[in-house]
């Protein structure tokens, strides 16, 4: 009897759980208005790119697309709070939210 009403929820309850795919969508999302509120001044200017100088400031964009560039390498890289930026004290979620935003910006190779 219970092998069956498992064969018969088990179903139902994989459908119940949200998709991974729903998951980074909201967390691009949440990234995306963050960057629009804390970040876009600096980072998110039409036709920026790359940082030319030392103190120049990349675009998010240019930040997706460097080679080998990962949202775990991103986030490690905001959570080092880095001193040219201003310490917006992001939350664990924040931070893994804006790294999907930023990667969401990379093209397809």
């Amino acid at each position: 009897m219970r092998r069956t009403q498992l064969a018969i929820l088990a179903p139902a309850l994989i459908l119940a759980l949200p998709s991974p795919g729903a998951a980074a969508n909201e967390d691009v999302e949440k990234g995306r208005e963050m960057a629009e509120r804390l970040c876009a001044v600096c980072h998110m200017n039409a036709g920026q790119g790359e940082k030319a100088a030392a103190s120049g400031v990349p675009s998010f964009n240019a930040v997706a697309n460097r080679p080998n560039q990962t949202a775990e390498g991103v986030e490690a890289w905001l959570r080092s709070v880095p001193p040219m930026m201003p310490n917006h004290r992001l939350k664990r979620d924040e931070t893994s939210a804006l790294a999907a935003f930023i990667m969401s910006l990379r093209k397809a190779p």
